[in-house]
């Protein structure tokens, strides 16, 4: 692999990181997931025990993404979080017609893309890491 593409991969994995990161860590307000959580049904007492489950995923997660810390596992992981919250979250399908359909399907479409490039992710091999190794931990190999 030649450092051009090394380069090109961690860059990729870091502007996918980023929105994981950002809602993670909260500076994305998290308020409309609370209210979809609410609006299916999930009982008031579980809601911030998901909340920080999904965070505490989000930010491990994208750390590890970002840094190249196992990062297959990372996308995978993410993965099997964004399927099933992309369907629940904006079912675009049961507001046709109304104004919330077009937001509810870009938002859909945003999540499928997000899942394909961690798709990408995980089946890309040989992942670089976001920093190099010292020459240390090169001569111990």
């Amino acid at each position: 692999m030649n450092s051009l593409e090394r380069y090109v991969l961690v860059l990729s994995r870091v502007l996918v990181a980023t929105i994981f990161l950002l809602n993670g860590l909260g500076i994305v307000s998290q308020a409309q997931a609370i209210k979809d959580l609410l609006d299916h049904g999930t009982p008031a007492s579980l809601v911030p025990f998901l909340m920080l489950s999904a965070r505490t995923l989000e930010v491990v997660a994208g750390f590890c993404l970002a840094l190249g810390i196992y990062p297959r596992l990372a996308a995978v992981a993410l993965v099997v979080f964004m399927v099933p919250t992309t369907f629940v979250a904006h079912s675009f399908w049961q507001v046709a017609g109304t104004a919330a359909f077009t937001p509810q399907l870009v938002n859909f479409l945003k999540n499928t893309a997000m899942v394909g490039g961690l798709l990408f992710i995980a089946a890309t091999k040989s992942q670089p890491t976001l920093l190099p190794r010292t020459s240390r931990a090169n001569g111990r190999e």
